[in-house]
């Protein structure tokens, strides 16, 4: 039975259908329990690998790749209202698309389409269930919803703790503490349900205590039988990495007494200062990992022999178009990520070109140095829109301005502009913001204090345990050369209680 689930897997995988999650997951358990008994999580042989046909050969990929685009627009064209209008407003019929090259007579996707239209998103392919929502930002201010079924979030579970057992990183002794909320993170729900289909304990710590508290448990002595006495790995923003770090030194601690063997971040760039500051603290390597709430399968991790983020090229397809023209641009030169998710991968709500607003490089050789063909990303350089990390989450500036609109003081429309600056204790987010007429000094600390409440991001736990601070400055009306763009749709004002 286990042979012929490695093979019904490997041949899926080369066919560019997804796996059957049974199948999966008997050989989950095969490596899990090789792992138990001190043995490589795979067998010698590479027959049954799924990537085996990604391994060193580029011309397999851009076949595979090309069949799997003809089989997702199809789909869409046929099962996803949206884009068949979109499709046909354009003139483009699937039989138009036959190469990757094609891919440009296709529409580009943006976030407020997919904010405004949610619905006309969802697959309309009979028997397919919506169950899970992911919220995440939108331009517009309001939360932006997408939706998975069961099957395809225990795939992505599924296929991530094969990766985990893989690579070593989770077995059944490991200890996996993860900073990630579960409430609203899908990452954060696949690392967790991956964490523990491996076999490890995952201590699903979220944004529950304080730093003291984070920094206690991954030192604790937990005498649990058939796991390590303390956490072996962590998954966790780079923010709150820094500021765990930041205060276990100031907590005196010995870090040659920490069981950490590996540490992997996403939600944000991963800082050279960071990464030497965690080598030279905890002892151990940061993995970095790339990926969008709303574009599950367009997701990248970091090659084990290099800085480069390896693109799940079986899962879709990467493209960096120039931020004015939305042209396709030569690998090497920054673009915007543009992520097409393939189908059946990403199957309730598949997506053609979904503009990401990241601005990234991509590799011009499609062979990393690690042997592996695949698309590599050498740098994400920043964002193409006006948008602000605080932590994990992303936070758009019609949001930041709704939720000042509630200060009479400031300049309504409120004028603002946000940074993020990484001092020595901490992230902090530096928030300017324009106020209608000077205030004494007693007024400006009030109105700093109910703003640091009030805004859009105040309550996140990154915020509220201290890993990452906000700091507002009050400035005079005008002052801003660059503000944030803000559209305010609606202001009632009634100045006479001020």
């Amino acid at each position: 039975m286990l042979l012929l689930a490695m093979l019904r897997t490997a041949i899926s995988y080369g066919s560019g259908r997804r796996p059957r999650v049974e199948d999966m997951e008997q050989i989950i358990r095969y490596m899990r329990q090789r792992r138990e008994r001190g043995v490589g999580a795979a067998p010698s042989s590479r027959a049954w690998r799924p990537e085996r046909w990604a391994v060193g050969n580029p011309d397999r990929v851009r076949v595979l790749q090309a069949r799997q685009l003809r089989r997702t627009v199809e789909y869409v064209y046929r099962y996803v209202p949206f884009y068949r209008q979109a499709m046909d407003a354009v003139g483009v019929k699937p039989a138009d698309i036959r190469w990757q090259e094609d891919v440009r007579k296709l529409p580009i996707t943006r976030r407020d389409q997919l904010c405004e239209h949610t619905e006309a998103f969802i697959s309309r392919y009979p028997g397919l269930v919506p169950t899970l929502p992911v919220y995440t930002g939108g331009t517009t201010g309001k939360s932006l919803e997408v939706y998975l079924t069961t099957d395809e979030l225990r795939y992505y579970a599924a296929a991530r703790a094969i990766s985990y057992l893989r690579g070593g990183l989770v077995g059944p002794q490991s200890i996996v503490q993860l900073h990630q909320s579960l409430d609203n993170s899908m990452e954060g729900l696949i690392t967790s349900m991956a964490g523990r289909l491996a076999g490890a304990l995952v201590l699903s710590i979220g944004d529950k205590g304080t730093l003291d508290d984070h920094v206690e448990s991954i030192l604790k002595e937990r005498h649990i039988p058939g796991k390590s006495t303390k956490v072996t790995g962590l998954v966790t923003p780079p923010s709150h990495l820094w500021a765990l770090t930041q205060r276990a030194e100031e907590m005196g601690v010995d870090f040659q007494e920490s069981d950490l063997k590996w540490i992997i971040t996403g939600g944000a760039t991963v800082s050279e200062d960071l990464r030497k500051r965690v080598s030279e603290t905890w002892g151990v390597r940061v993995f970095e990992a790339y990926g969008l709430r709303e574009v599950v399968t367009g997701s990248a991790y970091q090659c084990p022999r290099s800085e480069r983020l390896h693109f799940s090229d079986t899962g879709a397809y990467a493209e960096a178009l120039d931020p004015q023209t939305e042209e396709p641009l030569p690998a090497g030169r920054p673009g915007v990520l543009a992520v097409t998710t393939f189908y059946p991968y990403r199957e309730l709500m598949p997506f053609l070109r979904y503009r990401t607003e990241d601005l990234v490089v991509l590799s011009p050789d499609p062979v990393c140095v690690c042997g592996r063909s695949t698309t590599q990303i050498l740098d994400i350089v920043g964002r193409a829109d006006y948008v602000i990390l605080v932590g994990e989450n992303t936070f758009y500036p019609q949001a930041i301005g709704d939720s000042l609109l509630a200060f009479r003081q400031l300049v309504l429309p409120p004028r603002f502009a946000l940074r993020t600056e990484q001092r020595q204790d901490a992230q902090y987010v530096i928030l300017d913001v324009e106020v209608d007429h000077p205030l004494g000094p007693r007024e400006e600390h009030q109105l700093r204090q109910r703003i640091t409440k009030g805004i859009v991001f105040s309550h996140h736990w990154e915020i509220q345990c201290g890993s990452v601070k906000l700091e507002v400055n009050l400035c005079p009306a005008g002052s801003i050369a660059r503000p944030f763009p803000y559209k305010h749709q609606w202001l009632v004002l009634d100045r006479r209680g001020d």
